[in-house]
């Protein structure tokens, strides 16, 4: 079953105007591309009014895996970024049920926000579950490009980390071979990649693929 169709089992519930306030921010793609300059830079100053250390996760789903970190790391920051308003329309509420006051979501195209990146802001970068987008008409969608790695290695703070996971083994090495022809980012593991990945609450596709016993395929690069 593919990522659209499990996201479109998630109710669709919009938050009220008091929590989209708190958590929420919607921006155009269409006035992303041609007046990135309307909207702030992505810092902890910018989106919590406070320094700090900020994470991000790029196409966050429903959120369970991000507010589990907030919620367990209070003092951190945290951003989910996602396209899907019915999954990060229930990320927002769920991150008001767990009171939390660390986490804002982004709806917006990540391929559109390279502009707004901060320099030495982000700690970590989660990428979890990225669609593969297998076909020749495809491929040009994937996330993790040569242009992703040049985007985010200014905004890494040095010592910073991507984390990678998919299910995916040939997408993951064509990941692993951009990665690796680039010399500002070192692999973490001493192998090229783990088969393990035990977060501290899994993602609604992990729990989906655990289900039908999928293998996962996981690598950490760290700003050299």
């Amino acid at each position: 079953m593919s990522r659209g169709r499990r996201i479109s089992r998630v109710k669709f519930i919009p938050p009220s105007p008091k929590t989209a306030q708190k958590y929420l921010r919607e921006w155009s793609s269409k006035k992303l591309y041609h007046q990135p300059e309307e909207f702030p830079k992505l810092s902890t100053q910018n989106l919590f009014d406070k320094p700090g250390e900020l994470e991000m996760d790029i196409g966050c789903g429903t959120g369970e895996f991000l507010n589990a970190k907030a919620q367990a790391n209070p003092r951190g920051y945290y951003l989910g970024i996602e396209l899907s308003r019915r999954a990060v329309y229930h990320a927002v509420n769920q991150a008001k049920k767990l009171n939390l006051d660390n986490i804002l979501y982004l709806r917006a195209d990540f391929k559109l926000i390279h502009p707004l990146l901060s320099a030495n802001s982000l700690n970590v970068v989660h990428l979890n579950f990225p669609d593969p987008n297998y076909g020749s008409r495809n491929i040009k969608h994937r996330i993790f490009t040569p242009d992703f790695l040049d985007n985010l290695h200014p905004a890494l703070v040095q010592g910073g980390k991507i984390q990678v996971v998919t299910d995916q083994k040939p997408f993951l090495l064509d990941m692993l071979e951009i990665a690796e022809n680039d010399p500002r980012y070192i692999n973490a593991h001493k192998e090229k990649f783990v088969t393990t990945f035990d977060p501290i609450e899994k993602t609604r596709f992990q729990k989906a693929w655990e289900r039908v016993e999928r293998s996962f395929f996981r690598f950490e690069l760290v700003k050299a």
